[in-house]
């Protein structure tokens, strides 16, 4: 029996699939899930050191499996939980992605964007010089800055050395508490 060329290559195309296979699942705790409070819509007020108070809207957190390839043509799937939320401040042209997810590399983040960003142009993160080898319930500290002082919060740092803004501070009851500017400025979540 004599096989066509085309017969030949969709033997091949069938024959050379693999099926899918998880090979690692990374889930977040119960403390990591609840990190961020945003459990539906909300209207957060936040004043200024100027005492002019600015408005910001967060989403409600999702929660999500992002399934990872090993590579472009593998079987091999690394399946990663994550947790999210936005935070627009449509004043001032600022939106905040937080996120907390199971990956090893970077359990807890904040990427900013403005209207003039084509994608997320500053990274915030726990640690920009290593990866912390601890829990998140761990890295919990207390913080001040301008004369407010936090107890109970992760403090974001700027790892991409360009952004307008220092560190933001993130509250384990309250979400996001207060933004440094490097300039002076800051916005406090009103109590």
């Amino acid at each position: 029996m004599k096989l066509s060329p085309l017969s030949f290559i969709l033997f091949f195309l069938i024959s050379g699939c693999c099926k899918d296979v998880i090979e690692n699942t990374y889930t977040l705790n119960d403390y990591d899930k609840a990190i961020i409070p945003y459990t539906t819509s909300q209207e957060l007020l936040f004043t200024d050191n100027n005492g002019v108070e600015v408005l910001a809207l967060s989403t409600p957190r999702i929660s999500t499996i992002e399934a990872r390839r090993d590579g472009p043509d593998s079987c091999r799937i690394t399946e990663i939980e994550e947790v999210s939320s936005t935070l627009t401040f449509s004043t001032i042209d600022l939106t905040l992605d937080i996120i907390v997810t199971a990956d090893v590399d970077r359990a807890f983040g904040i990427n900013t964007l403005t209207s003039m960003d084509t994608s997320y142009v500053n990274s915030f993160q726990l640690s920009c010089e290593a990866i912390v080898d601890m829990p998140l319930e761990a890295q919990a500290t207390t913080y001040s800055k301008h004369d407010f002082d936090f107890e109970n919060v992760f403090v974001f740092q700027d790892c991409t050395e360009n952004s307008s803004i220092e560190n933001i501070v993130f509250s384990v009851s309250r979400g996001l508490e207060f933004i440094a500017f490097t300039d002076g400025r800051y916005l406090k979540l009103n109590d």
